[in-house]
């Protein structure tokens, strides 16, 4: 099967075989999907004529791109009705609900289903959420690593535009050192505040993190697991389940 989730920013392409493990690269959104289809290096993606193709994401205009360029394959795209079922909540409208979280609530629910999860996606958005007794209770969004840095930049007149670095100290001495400073500790006091928030409400929910800028930091969260590909996972799962017996 090969996956297309559209994200705000950035398109996920991927192939399985078994739902668990995926070849998979990620393309900006912008691209018209003839330009990607042309790209080197995505080869694998002539098996479209030739596979399901699972279709998901965030942003309409690139979605009804993707539609027309695949008229002619096997075209799957998930029903919200699953979802409801599968991973039950309070959240209204019901169809705010974003893709992205919801294709990770659902990898958690169901490869999980009697653990309580913190689920944290660090994309263009953070978003934190808590899956608890087989409910989504809710979660948090926060602006993304990139959007806090760049709406520094354009909101000022003169504060730089910065890359942020692996490491940073508590007190930066010039301003690209106080803004990383800043960035990282913000984010870092965010994410372990929720952590000690929901686990007042569930204290052996396992904390998986995934995302573009998870890698970089889930060492600075404590007892956390690093899932790469939870978001894939879920649709994944979200498309069988809504596959006909």
């Amino acid at each position: 099967m090969i996956l297309i989730a559209v994200g705000n920013t950035r398109t996920l392409l991927a192939r399985t075989q078994d739902g668990v493990h995926f070849d998979s690269t990620s393309v900006a959104t912008a691209l018209p999907p003839t330009k990607i289809l042309q790209q080197p290096g995505l080869t694998w993606l002539n098996a479209l004529s030739r596979e399901p193709v699972a279709l998901g994401g965030v942003v309409p205009v690139a979605l009804a791109a993707w539609r027309e360029v695949l008229s002619t394959a096997e075209v799957r795209e998930p029903d919200p009705g699953f979802f409801r079922r599968a991973v039950p909540h309070d959240y209204h409208p019901p169809e705010s609900l974003g893709f992205d979280r919801r294709c990770c609530l659902l990898a958690a629910a169901m490869d999980c289903p009697r653990q309580d999860s913190i689920v944290i996606d660090m994309g263009t958005a953070i978003t934190i959420d808590l899956l608890a007794g087989g409910h989504f209770r809710g979660g948090r969004i926060l602006p993304g690593i990139t959007m806090s840095l760049r709406s520094l930049h354009q909101g000022t007149a003169l504060l730089p535009e910065v890359v942020l670095g692996s490491a940073a100290e508590m007190l930066g001495n010039n301003t690209s050192d106080a803004i990383q400073t800043g960035i990282i500790h913000l984010f870092t006091d965010a994410l372990r505040g929720a952590i000690a928030d929901y686990r007042q409400r569930s204290p052996q929910a396992q904390i998986l993190i995934t995302g573009g800028d998870a890698e970089c930091w889930q060492p600075g969260i404590p007892g956390s697991f690093y899932q790469p590909h939870l978001l894939l996972r879920g649709f994944y799962l979200w498309i069988q389940g809504d596959a006909p017996p």
